[in-house]
């Protein structure tokens, strides 16, 4: 049984480092095979190292799965329970589609087009950048709603290796690709720790977001205590609470009216709080609100990106508008799950693609511009412009699906798998220490 179980895991390796040797000489084509094997020389060397490491990490991730179960697993992530909230998971793909959307329009409505052309563009940019609040509501409503109770040290521990470790592997994949810093020898190498404790940069400048999250990481296990005592007429008045003080902070200052105070709810850590409100424990009151308002809030938005597109951010991000229109698209998703069962037919394909969506996030700025833009040539503006957003957005997802697939299932499985053994060999000796204290 081991010994098959080592040769389909070969295979399973095999296949990953043939598909990004496949991908790794189309993107990094110099006009002939071997001038682009020359210039990926260091990582062709290197690639025996890895077909070690990571058949070792998926020896470890199989245990005592079978060929058929461990490959579903990887392309579907480990069986849940029956109390999945699905819709959560169409928010994921949607979050990671919307990104895509606003960054690949943003920059082209400055180029000179129809004016229809660019006031499409513009509403595309406006509507996209949902994502952002959209990702911070899930994190909320899936950290401060955990049923399950965990110690502090495994939730920091877990939301280290699943969150930061992916961020920190990407990070440094860019800066090597850039030739910010060189592994191969090392090089520079204090320089790029560096930048990547400064936070988002030029390479990946959509990562302030992943630093965002990881800072509402730190607070989410106490305000998880805080929220999951409040009754609901608490939870009623916190929700209308941080709404208040999104609206004055964000339009006091417009009408020249100045405050002393700090409206600390106006900030991300109030929409983190919203997200576990909006799909834990809104009231019928709360979902009216958010639905009315939320749909009033995209024909705000819209018109504000055509008319004046430099006040943006008095309807984007943090901004009430863009908040309510992020939790009217949780309600809308959990109603149709709740009324049509939104599964079935596209269960596996909805659960591939909401286990990546991390992953094409954190990808997709080299995916779009580098592959999508710069290889295969589409942008937004070609084909009518309609078509061009459609087919740029499409194609730039399955770029950053296969990219991010390929990155998950190799060097961040080997760092993560890494982690998860100095985890367990720190608590065996912590474990030791007490016995021989006791």
């Amino acid at each position: 049984m081991k010994k098959d179980r080592k040769v389909w895991l070969i295979g399973l390796v095999a296949a990953l480092l043939l598909l990004a040797f496949a991908v790794m000489m189309y993107c990094e084509w110099r006009g002939s095979f071997s001038e682009t094997v020359y210039a990926c020389r260091k990582m062709l060397w290197a690639m025996p190292v890895f077909a070690v490491l990571i058949g070792l990490a998926h020896y470890s991730e199989a245990k005592d799965a079978g060929a058929k179960e461990y490959v579903k697993q990887v392309f579907c992530g480990k069986a849940n329970s029956g109390g999945r909230k699905v819709y959560l998971d169409y928010a994921r793909i949607l979050a990671a589609v919307m990104v895509i959307l606003t960054h690949a329009c943003s920059m082209q409505v400055d180029e000179d087009a129809a004016p229809w052309r660019i006031n499409l563009l513009l509403v595309c940019v406006g509507v996209g950048l949902v994502c952002n609040p959209l990702y911070v509501m899930l994190s909320g409503a899936l950290l401060l709603g955990k049923e399950k109770e965990e110690s502090l040290g495994k939730f920091y521990f877990r939301r280290f290796v699943k969150v930061a470790v992916p961020m920190l592997v990407y990070y440094v994949i860019f800066l090597c690709l850039s030739g910010g810093i060189s592994l191969i020898p090392p090089q520079n190498i204090k320089e790029g720790a560096l930048l990547i404790l400064a936070g988002a940069s030029g390479i990946v400048p959509h990562y302030w977001l992943i630093y965002t999250l990881l800072s509402l990481y730190i607070t989410a296990p106490f305000l998880r205590v805080m929220v999951r005592n409040l009754n609901d007429g608490q939870i009623t008045a916190l929700f209308y609470l941080i709404l208040a003080q999104e609206v004055i902070a964000t339009y006091c200052p417009l009408l020249g009216i100045q405050t002393g105070f700090i409206w600390n709810l106006a900030a991300w850590e109030g929409i983190f709080i919203l997200g576990y409100i909006i799909t834990n424990r809104r009231t019928k009151l709360i979902e009216r609100t958010v639905l009315i308002l939320g749909g009033i809030s995209v024909i705000i938005l819209s018109a504000v990106m055509i008319l004046d597109y430099t006040s943006k951010d008095y309807v984007c991000n943090k901004a009430p508008t863009m908040v309510l229109f992020a939790g009217a698209v949780l309600i809308l998703l959990s109603k149709l799950e709740a009324k049509y069962k939104i599964k079935g037919k596209f269960d596996v394909l909805i659960q591939v693609l909401a286990k990546y969506s991390y992953a094409i996030i954190l990808v997709h700025w080299c995916g779009l511009f580098v592959v999508t833009w710069g290889k295969i040539g589409l942008q937004p503006l070609r084909f009518g412009c309609i078509g061009g957003i459609a087919l740029t957005v499409l194609v730039a997802f399955l770029v950053c699906f296969v990219l991010g697939f390929l990155a998950d299932n190799t060097i961040v499985l080997v760092v993560q798998k890494g982690m998860e053994a100095i985890g367990k060999i720190s608590s065996g000796i912590k474990k030791s220490i007490g016995k021989k204290e006791n």
